[in-house]
């Protein structure tokens, strides 16, 4: 799965203003030539959009697109998670420190906090009924310069779900 970087978040309890939707995602892939051809529009992008009746979920790349509509009846859970590189973090740091001969520590420190901020991750998605898991990794933009946390995240993971459940409400069950 491949790091994303956030270009556009928009998540609220009412559609957003022109649109239907509830929430619409969009990113980019990570890296300084990404950024180059996205400023050419030709950067693979991503995104997550959720309107009353369908989660759509569109990955694109140099090579093609794929698009996934999911009605919501047809959505079993949301999902979001955060991975924080500590370990990795302090590995650098203590390597660093080690190459730069201990240089009171400082070099290595500052190595490893920056590791750890730029390898920082979000992950939000969706399953549907069919088992399959559509999610977008997010890594931190130091260009883009948008930081998400898991407290937006789990926002996000609730306005989807409301909407979920409004259209579950609609939908007439099937009992016999």
């Amino acid at each position: 799965m491949s790091d994303y970087v956030i270009q556009s978040w928009k998540a609220q309890d009412q559609p957003i203003q022109g649109t239907d939707s509830f929430v619409k995602i969009e990113g980019r892939a990570s890296g300084i030539l990404s950024w180059l051809l996205g400023q050419l529009k030709i950067s693979p992008t991503i995104t997550l959009s959720v309107s009353a009746d369908k989660i759509t979920f569109a990955e694109g790349s140099l090579g093609g697109s794929v698009i996934y509509h999911t009605p919501l009846e047809n959505t079993c859970s949301t999902f979001y998670g955060y991975t924080k590189p500590w370990m990795a973090a302090l590995v650098v740091g203590v390597l660093v420190s080690i190459v730069t001969f201990w240089l009171l520590c400082i070099p290595g420190i500052i190595a490893g906090l920056i590791y750890y901020y730029i390898n920082t991750t979000l992950t939000l998605g969706y399953t549907d009924k069919g088992g399959f898991s559509h999610a977008i990794t997010f890594g931190r933009s130091i260009i883009d310069g948008q930081s998400i946390d898991e407290v937006e995240a789990g926002r996000v993971c609730a306005i989807i779900q409301k909407q979920i459940d409004g259209c579950r409400r609609k939908t007439p069950s099937l009992s016999m």
